[in-house]
C-alpha cells in the first residue's frame, strides 16, 4: 500500500510540477499582451484629449485671439463660470502633457525595462480600465517568449519551494 502511495506522490508531484511551471508561463506571457493593451488605450485617451484642445484653440482663433489669450481671459473672468472653465483647460492640458510623457517613455521603453518604466508610469485608472476589457494572449514575439520562460521557471521555483517547504515540515511532525 505504501509502494502505490509513493508512486501516486511521485506521479501528482510530477504533474503539480509542470502544471505550475506552464500556469507561471501561461501568466507572466500575459504582461506584454497588457501592456501592448495597455497602450493602445493610453494612446485613446491622449487622442482623446488632444481634440478638446484643439476645439478650445479653435475657439480661440474664432474669436480673433491666441489660445494663451483665451485662456487667460477665462482664468482672469470676474465671473466664477469663466475662471472654472479656464481651470478646466489647465487641467486639461496638465494631464495632455502628463499621458504624452508616460506615453513617451512606455513606448521607448525596452523590452527588460519595460515592465519596471510601465510601473513608474502607470495611469492606474487606465489600466483598470484595460484589464476590465483585457483580452488574453499568447504574444509570439521574442519579448513574450522571454516573460513566458521566466513565468516558467518562476513557477517551478516556487513550486520546488513549497514542495520543499511541506517536506520539511511533514519530517519534523513525523519526529
Amino acid at each position: 500500500m505504501q509502494k502505490i502511495i509513493k508512486k501516486l506522490s511521485t506521479f501528482f508531484s510530477g504533474f503539480a510540477d509542470r502544471l505550475i511551471s506552464i500556469l507561471g508561463a501561461v501568466v507572466m506571457a500575459q504582461f506584454p499582451q497588457f501592456f501592448s493593451q495597455y497602450l493602445q488605450r493610453l494612446g485613446g485617451h491622449l487622442q482623446e484629449i488632444r481634440r478638446t484642445i484643439n476645439k478650445y484653440e479653435q475657439a480661440a482663433e474664432s474669436l480673433g485671439i491666441s489660445f494663451e489669450e483665451f485662456l487667460s481671459q477665462h482664468l482672469t473672468a470676474e465671473e466664477r463660470v469663466f475662471q472654472t472653465s479656464g481651470e478646466v483647460i489647465v487641467g486639461l492640458i496638465n494631464r495632455f502633457e502628463n499621458l504624452q510623457n508616460s506615453f513617451s517613455q512606455l513606448q521607448q521603453a525596452g523590452p527588460f525595462t519595460r515592465w519596471i518604466i510601465f510601473f513608474q508610469e502607470v495611469e492606474w485608472e487606465i489600466a483598470k480600465q484595460t484589464l476590465n476589457f483585457y483580452t488574453p494572449g499568447i504574444p509570439t514575439n521574442i519579448e513574450g517568449i522571454i516573460y513566458a520562460f521566466t513565468g516558467l521557471l518562476l513557477g517551478w521555483g516556487l513550486f520546488s519551494l513549497l514542495k520543499t517547504a511541506f517536506y520539511s515540515l511533514d519530517n519534523k511532525l513525523r519526529k
